[in-house]
């Protein structure tokens, strides 16, 4: 279960949607833990075991394995040379972002399987492994562009792979699922509620958002019609001008400095959006109730 094991948060990387990280001398057991993300992780010069869900099997050089979202696995490795050092190469790229990806380019439709099969947990054959190693050895030297290319290519190598075989034998409880998604959808409600509070009164967009969640705009823009059944635009507006009210009552600052304060730095604009949401201007606000 989900919630009987370490949630392994991924470090994102400035400028990158995705994240790839090798690891040398990855010796000793990695403890049971699950991500949010789809996992997609290489062996070399590695001897050992490793577990994905129910399912335990042996880990050795050029194993291939890709992990779906909120699935429990450990590794317990060895170097299988003298002369070379056990490297565990992962990478991790979002179930939301590749959705967009597809939606919007019809040559990624076909990753549709991958990922459905992937819910069962997938190990990829040697030769796979081989060109996927080749692909990110390559990371480091290129371009964010470049390295998001790179990703398009390793998803289409592991979706062409005729002798992968799934770990599996059934995928993961829905329920199990479904709590961690909502655990998960909770902590960027939070995160995303801190931003709002923290930088109402500067010029935010919803791509500030975006990027402080490490997702995308549409990510974003469903989030706030499913949890404030409101569009972010319209959200921020109510939380300014309810913080405006407020200082309208518990202060005596102009009203010009409360509007700037809130965000505002045209009163005219900020006098005509207040009556529109409270039936009165700012001043018989401040009358009435302060």
């Amino acid at each position: 279960m989900v919630d009987r094991v370490k949630l392994e948060k991924v470090p994102q990387r400035q400028g990158a949607s995705w994240r790839c990280l090798a690891t040398w001398n990855c010796e000793g057991l990695c403890e049971r833990h699950y991500h949010h993300e789809y996992e997609l992780v290489l062996h070399r010069n590695t001897a050992g075991k490793g577990s994905i869900g129910h399912y335990e099997g042996v880990v050795e050089h050029n194993s291939l394995w890709l992990i779906a979202p909120n699935t429990p696995h450990a590794f317990n490795c060895q170097s299988d040379s003298k002369d070379k050092p056990a490297q565990r190469i992962s990478v991790w790229f979002k179930r939301e972002w590749l959705a967009n990806m597809m939606f919007n380019c019809i040559e990624l439709r076909k990753l549709e399987a991958l990922l459905k099969r992937a819910q069962k947990g997938i190990c990829l054959s040697k030769e796979t492994a081989e060109r996927v190693y080749r692909v990110v050895s390559k990371l480091d030297n290129i371009t964010h562009i470049e390295q998001l290319a790179s990703l398009i290519t390793l998803l289409g190598i592991i979706s062409e792979d005729k002798q992968a075989t799934t770990l599996l034998s059934f995928a993961r409880d829905s329920a199990s699922d479904h709590k961690a998604n909502k655990i998960h959808t909770a902590e960027k409600i939070e995160k995303l509620s801190h931003f709002i509070d923290s930088n109402y009164h500067k010029p935010i967009t919803l791509g500030d958002l975006a990027k402080h969640l490490c997702t995308s705009e549409s990510s974003i823009h469903r989030m706030f019609e499913a949890h404030f059944r409101e569009s972010f635009s319209q959200y921020l507006k109510k939380f300014r001008l309810n913080h405006a009210a407020e200082l309208l009552v518990q202060t005596k600052q102009p009203i010009q400095l409360i509007a700037e304060n809130v965000g505002y730095h045209n009163q005219a604009n900020f006098n005509r959006l207040f009556k529109q949401y409270k039936q009165m201007t700012p001043r018989q606000y401040r009358v009435q109730f302060g």
